[in-house]
């Protein structure tokens, strides 16, 4: 079997490149078209001519990573993702977990995917919502975020005053604290799943029964 690298074409806006490779095997022949990345292809330095099967094998490699990186840039233009989640997704998607991984470092290495900035903005959303720490770091594992990354976002919490913040979500749920005991319970039962600690609710108490 004879493989040759016949033809070279920039497609789109350059960041792809088609190699055309033609396969001979005796009367038999064919034509192979590799997608492969700009960046691949300039640290293959491939030029026309005859090649090894192990170069065409690292061609059908790069042409999985190549598909996989553009799946993967595909799915963060319609929003935020870990790596995740990122990950689980190109696999559903038929991307095998090698050109995955690659993927998704290739992002994260050109700036196009940033965990903490995008985890900050989360925190910041659940926060305008009065969401309690409990809950928010709840929220951040359902979205896929590791434990390492949430760490990184502490000072977030540390300077976020929670007492004040369920104290606020108090008065936008009641004109008065209910004297009825099952009433007040379902108050803090309320409070709880917003993701605060009973101190923070019976401080949120104290202030609303001091006004």
């Amino acid at each position: 079997m004879i493989l040759e690298i016949k033809a070279f074409t920039a497609l789109g806006n350059g960041n792809v490149i088609e190699v055309a490779v033609a396969i001979n095997e005796g009367e038999h022949s064919e034509r192979k078209y590799f997608k492969i990345l700009s960046s691949d292809f300039a640290s293959m330095h491939l030029t026309k001519g005859e090649i090894s099967p192990e170069l065409c094998d690292a061609l059908e490699k790069a042409e999985n990573r190549c598909e996989a990186y553009l799946r993967a840039l595909n799915i963060i233009s319609f929003g935020a993702n870990t790596s995740r989640t990122l990950k689980i997704k190109l696999k559903r998607r038929g991307i095998d977990e090698e050109a995955a991984n690659e993927a998704v470092d290739m992002l994260r290495d050109k700036g196009y995917l940033n965990e903490e900035e995008d985890l900050r903005r989360e925190i910041e959303r659940c926060i305008r919502k009065k969401w309690g720490s409990r809950r928010i770091i709840a929220h951040l594992h359902s979205k896929g975020y590791e434990d390492e990354i949430i760490s990184s976002a502490e000072d977030f919490f540390l300077n976020e005053d929670f007492d004040e913040l369920c104290f606020e979500l108090l008065c936008d749920k009641c004109d008065e604290i209910p004297k009825d005991p099952k009433e007040r319970q379902k108050l803090v039962a309320f409070l709880s799943r917003y993701g605060y600690s009973m101190s923070e609710i019976k401080f949120a108490f104290t202030k609303f029964n001091e006004q």
